[in-house]
């Protein structure tokens, strides 16, 4: 077995704060599974400070794992790096999402280095510039993602669309040559489930509500640059035109210092809609008011733009509904909304169509026995293949014999410039 040092991003999912966000839920699902199979983890994690209620723990053990929580300033310190690598001799690295990567690239290991890219970066960069109006995050969000393509020895992706993104950045850089045909870079690590977090199981989440009952319908979690709430508010309302019992409950809000605009306009839209008595907005809440929240509604909704971010990336509270018997309704995009519609594993409709949004919510609302079948099947799926472990067979098998990629010492794309003679 493998000593494995993984840096991330902090909340992890068993911390009942304020925010928990999918970079955290990411972390942990290489840490636990990597300990688990018994290699030795240590985490050490970026502490996204709004996220918490009180100050994090700094130092804890949690099943197995021994993780330390620290600063920005620190994250990116090679001398912070170098302590750990004095006191704990890893085999090998790992960074969860992009941040985490591009901290240990840094860092310049001299170990086998897994890098990860949870969802596609310069997708997400062009999302957050559309919003911005301008483009300077681009050049930022490729600072942060080049020094990674150039450095990893392999790289996990949450889709297999994503996939084939990542293979074309990696000849971009120059990483596609003779050393390394055949070699494969990639490995699909789709978003998973998050075990038992020590609060208890949440309850069945399906009620199937009865005919004279309110149809409650849930988005929990952050309203991001891709989130479309236009027709999610469209949608919401023309099918509350046609049914009285629908209701929305929104638990979740803006990313400070990412997006707040977005969901800013999803309260004024709500505030101005003739139903605007049937949208329930709390806001962030603490993690241990969720479960009983998801226990209380009949119906998970997500709505995206149709841009490459979606096409590419996954959706983590997807597959959280997924697991705890939540009925589903997304549009088909990417891996996961083409899964869910080809397995009928959730309710599907095209990208910002409000109309089919309402018919699929007004379905759901007068089809309650079907409807449970059909979070029954999304259950069973989750549990079988996108538990931690199931996920990351991958990344397990590595940590076993974590080795070099064939181009060890590559050197940036820089040395293919200059003037092409034809």
């Amino acid at each position: 077995m493998s000593r494995i040092l993984i840096y991330g991003v902090a909340p992890l999912p068993f911390e009942n704060t304020r925010k928990n966000y999918g970079p955290g839920i990411r972390t942990w699902q290489f840490a636990r599974a990597l300990a688990e199979a018994g290699h030795e983890v240590r985490v050490t994690a970026v502490v996204l400070d709004e996220a918490y209620v009180a100050p994090p723990v700094a130092l804890e053990t949690v099943d197995g794992v021994r993780i330390e929580r620290i600063p920005k300033t620190l994250f990116v310190d090679p001398g912070h790096y170098r302590s750990q690598v004095a006191e704990f001799s890893p085999e090998a690295v790992l960074g969860a999402t992009v941040y985490g990567s591009y901290a240990l690239t840094v860092a310049q290991p001299e170990v086998p280095f897994w890098a990860d890219q949870f969802g596609h970066v310069m997708a997400e960069a062009q999302a957050k510039s559309a919003l911005d109006g301008h483009d300077a995050v681009v050049p930022f969000f490729w600072q942060l993602l080049e020094p990674v393509l150039c450095r990893a020895d392999r790289i996990s992706v949450v889709s297999e669309r994503q996939k084939w993104a990542a293979i074309g950045e990696l000849g971009a850089v120059g990483r596609l040559t003779f050393r390394t045909i055949g070699y494969d870079f990639t490995a699909v690590v789709p978003c998973a489930l998050q075990p038992e977090t020590g609060r208890g199981p949440a309850p069945p989440a399906h009620r199937r509500a009865g005919i004279d009952e309110i149809f409650r319908v849930l988005w929990s979690g952050s309203y991001n640059t891709w989130s479309d709430v236009r027709t999610l508010v469209t949608g919401l309302e023309r099918a509350m035109e046609r049914n009285a019992r629908i209701e929305f409950v929104s638990t979740g809000g803006e990313v400070p210092g990412h997006d707040e605009s977005t969901y800013r306009a999803l309260v004024e839209r709500a505030a101005q809609s003739r139903f605007a008595e049937r949208f329930d907005l709390r806001g962030w809440l603490v993690a241990d008011e969720l479960p009983a929240i998801v226990a209380g509604s009949d119906l998970g909704i997500l709505t995206e733009k149709p841009i490459y971010e979606g096409m590419l990336g996954s959706k983590n509270r997807i597959v959280q509904w997924m697991s705890t018997g939540l009925a589903v309704a997304y549009n088909r995009i990417g891996d996961l909304g083409e899964l869910l519609e080809q397995r009928r594993l959730g309710l599907t409709f095209a990208v910002g169509d409000a109309d089919g949004l309402a018919d699929r919510l007004c379905w759901a609302a007068e089809h309650p026995e079907e409807l449970a079948r059909m979070a029954e099947r999304a259950r069973s799926h989750a549990l079988e293949h996108l538990t931690f472990s199931a996920t990351t067979l991958a990344v397990v098998a590595w940590a076993a014999n974590p080795v070099f990629a064939p181009d060890a010492g590559f050197k940036p794309a820089s040395r293919f410039r200059g003037a092409v003679a034809f």
